[in-house]
């Protein structure tokens, strides 16, 4: 399967935006693209490098694994990258990705990655702000979570899913992807019985309806303020 970035519609997609469109054709005769069913890995931790992709369609969970336990650390969707992480010395994969619905993704070998990044210099300026917001990010989540209680936590890991996936198209109050319970006590960080009880408090204080396996935000002002992650 191989779909041609000269013709993309993705037009959030850093290759689609900031390479020239000599290197979209190049680009397009090097990669290749997979479908991953949900639960499939993509890439896993300690991994070798060999290449950056980028997310056609689908949702896909980024995740580092101590034992049994997995702490995911990011959710990603369509037009995003993944596997940079790696990127240095070292040149593996430090984080595990695994598709959360049935996804699309696209891969391109690292020697043409870093070509097109030394080639065109708003690509590789656009990349190094990504680099740099994404890590910001991940440090001020880090230090914060750490001395929040459960319930925070938890407003934490909505607010993030609210932020990576946004509401339903057909209904503004309706998470468009609710991660499995598991998933969300993985997001923030705790464990599964201390999620469900916070769930459970936030829904009889009317912030949040529990519709079978999906979550629908009644009042998003008050996860917003409890928030803290801005």
């Amino acid at each position: 399967m191989k779909r041609k970035c000269e013709t993309c519609t993705h037009y959030k997609c850093f290759i689609n935006k900031y390479c020239s469109p000599e290197w979209k054709t190049l680009i397009s005769f090097h990669k290749t693209s997979m479908l991953y069913p949900a639960g499939a890995t993509i890439f896993s931790a300690g991994d070798p490098i060999k290449g950056i992709f980028q997310i056609y369609s689908g949702k896909i969970k980024v995740v580092t694994i101590d034992g049994e336990k997995e702490q995911i650390i990011r959710l990603a969707k369509e037009e995003q990258l993944l596997g940079h992480r790696g990127f240095g010395k070292k040149m593996i994969y430090p984080v595990t990705a695994i598709a959360l619905e049935d996804s699309e993704v696209t891969f391109i070998p690292v020697d043409v990655f870093y070509s097109a990044v030394k080639a065109n210099s708003e690509f590789a300026f656009q990349m190094m702000l990504f680099y740099a917001d994404e890590l910001n990010a991940a440090e001020k989540r880090m230090k914060l979570t750490a001395g929040l209680k459960a319930k925070e936590k938890v407003i934490v890991a909505l607010m993030t899913i609210i932020r990576a996936f946004g509401f339903s198209s057909n209904d503004n109050t309706l998470l468009e992807y609710t991660p499995t319970r598991k998933d969300i006590a993985s997001i923030a960080g705790t464990t599964y019985e201390t999620m469900i009880r916070a769930l459970g408090s936030l829904e009889k204080s009317n912030i949040i309806v529990q519709e079978g396996k999906a979550i629908r935000v009644l009042d998003l002002a008050y996860l917003e303020k409890h928030c803290l992650l801005d």
